[in-house]
């Protein structure tokens, strides 16, 4: 008897166990749970002294067309993984632009791209309620295109994808972050940029990956590199735009083999003026 009494404690307290266990699973935060529902491993995770050591990231004389609470987050997170990311070996590398961004949009505290592709964080950011704009590939056309977006500004922390045309095989699309603006009116970008001498046939030139990348075996690198320059009419209206930047083909919004997408956070987008969104 007393043996039997024993043997029946011991299942009771494995099953108590087991729906403690249960309890704890279906607590999971909804960043865990996958498309089919199950419990999944996140692919991005940052700690809480990382976002802390982003939030303090300065961003100094840094001059935007428009910086919202959410975008300042965003582009501090970028600047705080300009300086770090070459510690995490598994992310200056080649495929792994896509996983960039969503690093740096969770270091801002914003969980819900994550996404290992290029077109898949794309729609996620439309799925979430955010605004997308698949920019023309003319200089007629772009300025006009751009005019719709913010009254003619383009909010920092944007999206920035390029894709291509005709072929989605990884290496066929790029995405980064719409930065800080000169007072020339050029707008840089924040990617994890392949642009190398390899590129140029061994000529090194500017914005491309650093030497202390290369020698370390990483042929990519999260930096900011000139995209456009806008100028403007009397108005503020955006009136030409340039590319400054065409060898990098995948981010030229004029080579015709890429389509540039520009996305916004549903974040920001609720941080914008009504008429401007």
């Amino acid at each position: 008897m007393a043996r039997r009494i024993r043997l029946a404690s011991l299942l009771f307290a494995l099953a108590s166990l087991s729906l403690v266990a249960s309890g704890c699973a279906a607590e999971q935060d909804v960043d865990d749970i996958g498309e089919s529902g199950t419990l999944e491993e996140p692919l991005t995770r940052v700690t809480r002294p990382e976002q802390a050591a982003a939030a303090n990231e300065s961003l100094g004389s840094l001059r935007f067309q428009h910086l919202t609470p959410t975008s300042e987050r965003v582009m501090k997170a970028a600047r705080y993984w300009m300086r770090v990311q070459d510690r995490d070996p598994r992310y200056p590398l080649a495929r792994m632009c896509a996983s960039n961004v969503a690093k740096v949009l969770f270091l801002a505290g914003i969980y819900d791209h994550d996404q290992e592709g290029v077109r898949n964080l794309v729609r996620s950011v439309a799925a979430a309620g955010g605004r997308t704009l698949v920019l023309p590939g003319t200089k007629r056309e772009l300025p006009g295109v751009l005019n719709q977006l913010d009254g003619g500004l383009i909010p920092a922390g944007t999206i920035v994808a390029g894709m291509h045309v005709s072929l989605s095989q990884p290496g066929d699309q790029h995405i980064g972050f719409i930065g800080h603006t000169d007072p020339d009116g050029t707008v840089w970008i924040y990617h994890n940029n392949w642009y190398r001498p390899e590129s140029e046939g061994g000529a090194r030139k500017p914005f491309m990956v650093s030497d202390a990348n290369l020698t370390r075996g990483f042929p990519r690198q999260w930096m900011a590199t000139p995209w456009i320059r806008v100028k403007r009419d009397l108005f503020g209206r955006i009136s030409s735009v340039q590319s400054l930047m065409p060898q990098l083909d995948d981010m030229d919004p004029y080579n015709a083999n890429y389509r540039v997408t520009l996305a916004i956070l549903p974040q920001v987008l609720r941080e914008l003026p009504s008429a401007d969104r």
